[in-house]
């Protein structure tokens, strides 16, 4: 016989549950709306640092929670892209580098112009990703530690996500570097 305890504690589950199954929809639906070819996204100019500021606020709590700091380098840069989905990239980065990283450690979004080209930079002090996965992070559904990702939520579609983004930005995503000291994740963008 189940208890009023009991009751609730299955209530938040199924409820949190729910919540991880409509972010995977929500995520699967934005990664097939990204691959169709007639998506015409409306471009503005975006000033990127703003955009990082914006995103390193909202994730404050989140941060606080895994005692990780956030931090912001470089200054304004514009581009010519889709906001909104600009703000996602920067929220999937943001989110991953705070999620897989350790205690104590820190997240540092840069930006400023790297080769005469507007550049996003994430670095974080994490778990790392093995060079053998490096490619494979920005493949739907791929996850480094299937096992942990399953713990903390991850579907394995935030940096697919990102790497659509940027492509139908016409930029570039890789891993600069990566080790059990954590990553750098970069992403550069036409002028």
């Amino acid at each position: 016989m189940t208890n009023e305890r009991d009751t609730e504690h299955f209530a938040n589950e199924i409820h949190r549950s729910a919540e991880r199954l409509q972010s995977l929809i929500n995520d699967i639906i934005k990664l097939s709306e990204l691959d169709n070819s007639d998506l015409r996204l409306e471009f503005e100019p975006i000033d990127l640092y703003a955009l990082a500021t914006t995103c390193i606020d909202q994730m404050q709590i989140a941060a606080q929670k895994n005692e990780v700091t956030l931090l912001q380098e470089g200054g304004p840069v514009t581009i010519n892209g889709n906001k909104t989905l600009i703000e996602e990239l920067l929220y999937n980065l943001c989110s991953n580098a705070v999620r897989y990283n350790k205690k104590g450690g820190s997240v540092t979004v840069i930006t400023g112009m790297k080769n005469q080209r507007p550049a996003l930079t994430v670095r974080d002090t994490g778990i790392g990703i093995p060079p053998e996965y490096q490619e494979k992070i920005f493949t739907p559904f791929f996850r480094v530690d299937k096992s942990r990702s399953r713990a903390m939520g991850g579907a394995g579609l935030g940096l697919a996500l990102v790497s659509e983004i940027v492509r139908q930005h016409n930029g570039q995503v890789k891993v600069l570097e990566s080790s059990k000291k954590g990553s750098v994740i970069a992403i550069m963008l036409p002028v």
